[in-house]
């Protein structure tokens, strides 16, 4: 009898350390996904200043508010993006550029593969209440967009950009003048075919601002030459990496290529070109980070002295 009583308290203590193992394990689980989507809804706003050698003398201190992959899925909606480029409005940046990618399906629509007709047209409804917030952001020298190859319908989103007071820049360019100076500003997307005849359009001591909505154009932007010969770009901005969204161990969440990986997150210099690749502002299928924070980028244009 006292056998049996000692074996059964010993299954009763066995499974009360498998419960508190397994509830311990939940909770960190649930912590763990808390602490991702608290992460991935606070963005933060880096700062830098960038010196270029072509910088005409006008625009010597005047800054641009880089914000790329928006996202709008799930719990990231275009009020709360609406309320963060209000807040952003306090910056008082000269120029706004926007990257591309601006509504994408959540992991939860994607499982649930409603009618493509439905899902589009909530996307669309997103970003349409998205650039509604986008027309009250000032900023005196323009504001300008990417189109990312995600982004549907392309011409309905260039009338919704221009609308709302966005420049469209769907493998286009645009002059940004100051007296007699001139700052141009050239979007590119994913394809590199265009790059060489863009180049073609500019002197190599033009200054020119390039926003590529991915890395995947860099090695034959660095390459590309003005039509005198020489470098023609002299800032580069892009995005699409999220930095990778979730990084354990070194690796990614979002399955990157090899030119995405060489370019994944922050800056870096090539050829003399300046290149920034934000993490961006939302998230892929699921508002959730690890390793990684959204952003967007303050940067302040300083003129380069010539190196004697």
């Amino acid at each position: 009898m006292t056998n049996r009583r000692r074996k059964t308290r010993k299954k009763r203590r066995g499974g009360g350390i498998a419960l508190r193992i397994v509830l311990a394990l939940a909770l960190a689980l649930v912590l763990a996904f808390g602490a991702a989507a608290l992460n991935a809804g606070v963005v933060r706003v880096r700062r830098a200043e960038v010196q270029l050698r072509d910088l005409p003398a006008a625009f010597d201190g005047r800054t641009i508010l880089y914000a790329s992959d928006i996202d709008l899925c799930g719990v990231n909606t275009a009020q709360k993006s609406g309320a963060l480029f209000e807040k952003l409005q306090s910056l008082r940046p000269d120029m706004l550029i926007l990257g591309g990618d601006y509504a994408s399906e959540s992991l939860l629509e994607v499982l649930n593969r409603p009618e493509q007709g439905g899902r589009q047209s909530q996307q669309t409804k997103s970003r349409s209440d998205f650039f509604q917030y986008i027309s009250a952001f000032e900023a005196p020298l323009g504001k300008f967009g990417v189109a990312a190859p995600e982004d549907a319908d392309q011409p309905a989103l260039a009338e919704l950009m221009r609308a709302s007071g966005v420049t469209p820049l769907f493998n286009g360019r645009a002059a940004v003048t100051l007296g007699k100076d001139t700052l141009w500003i050239v979007g590119v997307s994913a394809e590199t075919a265009n790059l060489n005849s863009a180049g073609n359009a500019f002197s190599r001591d033009d200054c020119v601002v390039v926003a590529a909505f991915s890395p995947v154009v860099l090695p034959v932007l660095v390459t590309s030459e003005a039509h005198d010969s020489g470098r023609w770009a002299d800032l580069a901005l892009t995005g699409h990496t999220h930095g990778g969204q979730a990084r354990l161990f070194g690796r990614n969440l979002l399955p990157l290529n090899r030119v995405e990986q060489h370019y994944r997150a922050g800056w870096t210099m090539e050829n003399g070109l300046p290149i920034l690749t934000t993490t961006g502002v939302g998230c892929e299928g699921i508002n959730l980070r690890v390793g990684t924070e959204p952003e967007v980028w303050m940067i302040t244009l300083r003129h380069a002295e010539e190196e004697s």
